[in-house]
């Protein structure tokens, strides 16, 4: 087994089809479907089935993967640390939840390392995805919340996908209201008293169930809840129609005169987590390492704006 083949089979997977994959390559399809099947047999795993429109990820194929992807990132720290630095490109990915304060984190990240090539990701998506790109190595690093209601089930995907959740804080429950929504103001606020209003919050895709939601549950208060796949359509129907966003109240001043939002606790108070997950035993690049530092920052930003 060679790194060049753990190369072979990361490319075959993200292109679909070997033809697509030898392209990106540029390598011969024959070549390719070659080095394929000889890394099949020294293994004794079939990594890829063969269909009409290309090829998917068998089920131990979709597990090499992961390890093979886990490989390939050491083996990329190891060049930078030995090698000729400026022969490579910076690589780093990140998947989070929508969250405004961990694309900031990222964008400082590439503002201090980013360097003059580099192809870095910044995966806003679903929970389950968070924990399914960090588990299979598509991202080096999640960011995701834990409530009462769900650490239980997500600590044992956790567990399944040999991942460490380590806490950032823990937070009040909040929520978001534009400016001149009737509750604006308030500084807090009671289920009853959002009930009038329509409910905003992130779809979940497949798992749409209370156990992977970014928020805290609160079906007392969403006979209107109107689901949203994305940051600005969500700040849109926040503003256009009086409605309330579930939120983790992490963001600077700036953000609020961005979304010209407010920013209610929700009472009686509940403590929810808000932490990041990487792989268990991995070593963390130096990317993953300064953009876990700035989300600290971050956080502490908000311990210490709660302690004045």
């Amino acid at each position: 087994m060679t790194l060049q083949q753990l190369r072979y089979i990361t490319a075959v997977a993200e292109a679909g089809t070997i033809s697509g994959a030898a392209k990106a390559l540029f390598i011969s399809q024959p070549s390719l479907t070659a080095a394929i099947q000889e890394l099949e047999k020294e293994m004794g795993v079939t990594i890829f089935l063969r269909t009409n429109r290309g090829v998917v990820l068998s089920r131990e194929g979709d597990e090499f993967l992961g390890y093979a992807r886990q490989v390939l990132m050491q083996a990329q720290l190891l060049e930078e640390r030995y090698g000729t630095k400026s022969q490579h490109r910076q690589q780093f990915a990140v998947s989070a939840q929508h969250y405004n304060f961990a694309a900031r984190a990222f964008a400082q990240v590439v503002r201090e390392m980013g360097g003059e090539k580099y192809s870095m990701t910044f995966r806003e998506t679903t929970t389950y995805e968070v924990i399914e790109d960090v588990g299979r190595m598509r991202s080096e690093v999640g960011v995701l919340l834990m409530t009462e209601q769900n650490s239980e089930v997500l600590r044992r995907l956790f567990r399944e996908n040999e991942l460490t959740y380590t806490e950032l804080v823990q937070k009040d429950a909040t929520v978001y209201v534009d400016k001149n929504h009737p509750l604006a103001g308030r500084g807090e606020v009671t289920e009853e008293e959002l009930a009038p209003y329509p409910c905003v919050s992130f779809e979940q895709g497949m798992h749409n169930a209370m156990f992977f939601s970014e928020d805290i549950s609160m079906p007392a208060v969403t006979p209107r809840h109107i689901l949203v796949r994305d940051r600005a359509t969500a700040n849109d129907l926040t503003r256009e129609i009086n409605a309330y966003q579930p939120g983790i109240g992490l963001d600077d001043e700036d953000s609020f005169q961005i979304y010209q939002s407010d920013m209610l606790i929700l009472k009686p108070r509940k403590k929810v987590s808000l932490g990041y997950i990487v792989r268990q035993h991995m070593l963390l690049s130096p990317m993953a390492t300064a953009y876990i530092q700035a989300m600290k920052e971050y956080a502490e930003k908000y311990r210490q704006a709660a302690d004045i």
